[in-house]
């Protein structure tokens, strides 16, 4: 499906376009109205979203325009006037829905699928033509129940055949629906896609011409035969799985960082406004500059993160609007102070980024998404990102650089009261491919020799059929603290803010946290605490970290406690004279707390005292 989007705020429509584009759409993107009708004009677009305020035309009056001009597809209008009179004009002008700046990307995605779907009613949720099933929920294809691994453009190429199994496809309309404008490729390379999806169809068992070639004219899915037609049933409906969020999260604080500088440039034309306002020689045409800066900030902000940032351009917006007085120069500058400082903050992307890459992640894997949002909203209560899939082949494709904390298998779905063969080739694949991980099993059936049979298989524990999701989550949380054994680890760092954020993040992984802001106190609290895991920063005052480990491994009491180094320090010297003087592991900061968290229990398998 292809999707044109217009708007002049360049970062913030690159940033949506990348998020559309994962979702395997088309988008091209125009600046003003001009270039959008040239779009138009050259282009079938499933749905156009549309900016209320453009540098050559007002987007209200471009929608009324293309709908006498008889454009159906779907508008959406965006804007950062969030008052109702504009919306019911955007309604009034044929829009189909209307979403205010700043605008969560996520949100913005799932109100273009919705309008999309709603263009599609007639079509099944599940794609299928023969034994070849596509799922556009989860971005999974089979042929004959085989999954099927396609590259985005191969996916792409097979939806857009599915979705029209009567039509001929030419080697340009296929072009013309999957490929950007700024981006065609090759009609070689087009055919290349083609040869490859036939292959990997032909490796599943469909026959070689299931994609059909009519000569002179380009391609189609083989026509079914009166007695499959006559067989042919509409699949049953899938529920769609939540995609994670913190895909969504590190795309937004990527883009962010890239386009930090522009947001800069804006608010340095706002302060260059304020500077000749304050001198009495603000010009007219400098006012105009930065009110449209503070007006695209209002947008761009919110969106990267920034709601407090959006707030103050909106007021630096209403105050620029018309030529302000001499008496409004201090407020101007004052909010343009202001929001200098609160661009150079941490975005609430990253820090809520942070939040989720310092929780424990549990997958679960299961085919009863209806389920899904309970056990993610009772995970996330308990401290726990929890994320559902349906196969463990989409869970890779997911969590590409983190490996599960902990996995749920879920086997009850379906009639079946008893383990199946297929439940035991799952958790077996399972193992293989999540080597010492611990699993959690939800089951059915109550004989004895299954149960026996999962046990004996390496699970760590059985979750019943009838356990709520709270219940579900508490066995999640009681199992995470079984891995570490609730391992009493002392951490001793000078600075009471890392130390802080330590205790709340690796608490979440079942560890007992102790803490020392004060080196000079670690003999009384080594005492008290008798911990089976040490960190240590290098630098602190009174003490050396490097020394003290020193010492500690010359004293029979401690000399076999793991030490791990938690500095800044990254430098090979200092490393080694870590390990020197007797230190188990060395993690430079900043860190992700799951991977420190991995570190430390790794490190407490290999010891001896525990």
């Amino acid at each position: 499906m292809r999707i044109l989007l217009v708007d002049d705020d360049q970062p913030l429509m690159e940033t949506l376009a990348e998020s559309l584009i994962h979702q395997r759409y088309a988008v091209d993107i125009a600046s003003d109205r001009e270039t959008a009708e040239e779009f138009i004009s050259l282009f079938s677009y499933d749905l156009l979203l549309l900016d209320v305020i453009l540098p050559d035309d007002d987007g209200i009056t471009f929608c009324q325009h293309l709908r006498k001009q008889g454009f159906e597809r779907p508008i959406l209008m965006l804007t950062a006037r969030d008052d109702s009179g504009n919306k019911i004009s955007a309604l009034d002008a044929g829009a189909d829905d209307y979403v205010v700046k700043p605008f969560d990307f996520e949100e913005l995605c799932a109100r273009i699928r919705a309008l999309l779907r709603r263009e599609t009613h007639a079509l099944p949720p599940v794609l299928q033509w023969k034994g070849l099933k596509l799922n556009p929920n989860t971005y999974e294809v089979t042929y004959a129940d085989q999954p099927l691994h396609l590259t985005p453009k191969e996916y792409a190429l097979l939806e857009l055949l599915l979705r029209h199994t009567s039509r001929v496809f030419s080697l340009d309309a296929i072009i013309e629906s999957l490929w950007s404008f700024e981006d065609p490729p090759s009609e070689d390379a087009v055919r290349t896609h083609i040869k490859g999806v036939r292959q990997k169809l032909k490796a599943a068992g469909a026959p070689k011409d299931l994609i059909e070639t009519v000569y002179g004219l380009g391609y189609r899915l083989k026509p079914l035969t009166a007695a499959e037609q006559a067989s042919a049933t509409e699949p049953k409906r899938v529920p769609t799985p939540k995609l994670p969020k913190p895909e969504t999260l590190a795309a937004v604080i990527k883009a962010w960082e890239q386009y930090r500088s522009v947001m800069q440039e804006r608010l340095d034309v706002i302060e260059a406004a304020a500077i000749a306002l304050d001198n009495g020689q603000l010009t007219q045409d400098l006012q105009q500059v930065g009110y449209a800066n503070a007006h695209k900030l209002v947008g761009s902000l919110g969106s990267f993160g920034f709601p407090e940032g959006s707030r103050l351009a909106r007021e630096l917006e209403r105050l620029l609007q018309d030529e302000p007085s001499p008496q409004q120069a201090a407020q101007v500058s004052s909010l343009v102070h202001d929001l200098r400082q609160e661009m150079a903050k941490p975005s609430k992307h990253q820090v809520k980024s942070v939040a989720i890459a310092a929780s424990p992640l549990l997958l679960i894997i299961s085919q009863a998404l209806e389920h899904s949002q309970t056990w993610q909203v009772e995970a996330l209560r308990s401290g726990i990102q929890a994320v559902i899939v349906p196969t463990l082949q989409q869970a890779a494709a997911i969590f590409p650089q983190r490996l599960p904390d902990l996995i749920l298998l879920d086997f009850t779905p379906g009639s079946s009261p008893t383990l199946t063969a297929a439940n035991r080739e799952q958790l077996a694949r399972v193992q293989q491919q999540q080597p010492g991980v611990p699993i959690l099993v939800r089951m059915n059936s109550e004989v004895f020799s299954d149960r026996l049979q999962v046990v004996q298989q390496g699970v760590h524990g059985i979750v019943p059929a009838t356990a709520s999701p709270q219940q579900v989550i508490a066995a999640a949380q009681q199992t995470l603290k079984d891995v570490t054994g609730s391992a009493r680890v002392l951490l001793v760092d000078d600075d009471p803010q890392q130390l802080t954020w330590l205790q709340t993040t690796l608490s979440l992984w079942g560890f007992e946290i102790f803490t020392l802001d004060d080196p000079n106190q670690i003999w009384q609290t080594l005492a008290a605490v008798n911990p089976d895991l040490l960190v240590l920063d290098v630098e602190m005052p009174g003490i050396n970290g490097l020394d003290l480990c020193q010492v500690l491994r010359a004293d029979l009491r401690w000399q076999a406690l793991p030490i791990l180094f938690l500095t800044v320090h990254e430098d090979a010297k200092t490393e080694g004279h870590a390990f020197s003087v007797g230190a188990d592991d060395f993690v430079t900061k900043p860190v992700v707390a799951a991977e420190l968290a991995n570190r430390m229990l790794n490190r407490l398998k290999r010891s001896h005292a525990y």
